[in-house]
């Protein structure tokens, strides 16, 4: 065997690890940036909770079958008084033309709460279509509305 061939076989190793080694890294930032967004979303629900108009149930799915590397995926519930949800799914990192994206899910309204980089601020948007659609920085204003909207919806 040529020492050529060893020579990148070392090489092409080395760069696996250290991409392996970046990727992990990546994904404690995602958990993390997922972790420290849901503490805030129950920040803002706080007086709601503390009525007992709500409770929380925080999950994780497991690996996905498709993806090996995918780290278990964090999901927040919001049940409301009357069994109505609010589910909120991280998705993943490094999604087509963003850093990463949590799915919310109100009844049958689906929104996109996007990283649009890694140390950006939140953006949401309603649409999955491949047009333009419009994005709304994602804070306690927008929030709040969203929720308001859908209790208001409640029978």
């Amino acid at each position: 065997m040529s020492s050529h061939l060893a020579n990148i076989a070392r090489e092409k190793k080395q760069q696996w690890l250290n991409f392996r080694q970046e990727r992990s890294l990546e994904r404690e930032n995602w958990t993390k940036q997922v972790h420290e967004l849901y503490h805030q979303i129950k920040q803002w629900l706080m007086p709601l909770e503390k009525d007992g108009l709500l409770r929380y149930k925080e999950e994780k799915l497991p690996k996905s079958r498709v993806s090996h590397e995918m780290d278990d995926r964090n999901n927040l519930t919001i049940e409301f008084f009357n069994g109505e949800t609010i589910k909120l799914e991280s998705v993943d990192l490094e999604i087509v033309g963003a850093y990463g994206r949590i799915d919310m899910q109100l009844g049958l309204r689906r929104l996109m709460i996007i990283l649009k980089e890694k140390e950006s601020e939140w953006i949401l948007t309603e649409r999955y279509g491949l047009e333009k659609t419009p994005t709304y920085d994602f804070n306690q204003a927008t929030f709040e509305q969203i929720v308001t909207d859908f209790v208001e919806s409640f029978s």
